[in-house]
C-alpha cells in the first residue's frame, strides 16, 4: 500500500483522511498533510538544509496520540515556523518518539488544531488509515 492524503468535503473546517503502511508511517504522512495544506503545497527547500527536532509525547491510546502528534506539528509550524518535512516515529506503548526533520518557513493557511471530532483510526498489518478534522 503506497501512502498518501487527500483533503475531504467537510462544512467548515479541514477533513484529511491518510493511509499508509504502518501507524507510524501514517503518523508521519499525516505530519507532511498537515504541512502541505499550511503551506499550500509550496515545495521544500534541498534536504541538506534542513533542521531536526526530537519530539516524544504520551498518550491515551492511538487516538489520542494521532491528535496529539498532529497538534505539535501544528505548534511548531505557527508558534515555531519549524515545518515538518519528514518524521522517523518510533512508537512506545500509546506513546511515541520522534525525529522529525524541515524547514525555517513561513505558513499561509493557519491551523488552529487538530479535534476528536469526527476521529477514525484503523489498522493492521500493512494497511492503516485515518480520518481527523482540523479546526481552521
Amino acid at each position: 500500500m503506497t501512502r498518501g492524503w487527500r483533503a475531504l468535503d467537510h462544512t467548515a473546517d479541514l477533513a484529511l483522511s491518510v493511509w499508509a503502511e504502518s501507524e507510524a508511517a501514517l503518523l508521519a504522512q499525516a505530519a507532511r498533510a498537515l504541512v502541505c495544506v499550511m503551506t499550500d503545497d509550496a515545495r521544500p527547500g534541498p534536504r541538506r538544509s534542513w533542521d531536526t527536532r526530537e519530539l516524544a509525547l504520551d498518550a491515551l491510546d492511538p487516538e489520542d496520540r494521532l491528535v496529539r502528534w498532529l497538534n505539535e506539528v501544528i505548534y511548531l509550524a505557527v508558534a515555531e515556523g519549524f515545518l515538518t518535512r519528514a518524521a522517523d516515529v518510533r512508537l512506545d506503548g500509546n506513546g511515541l518518539a520522534a525525529r522529525l526533520a524541515g524547514e525555517r518557513g513561513a505558513v499561509a493557511t493557519e491551523l488552529k488544531s487538530a479535534t476528536y471530532h469526527d476521529l477514525h483510526l484503523t489498522g493492521d498489518g500493512g494497511r492503516w488509515r485515518a480520518r481527523f478534522v482540523v479546526d481552521v
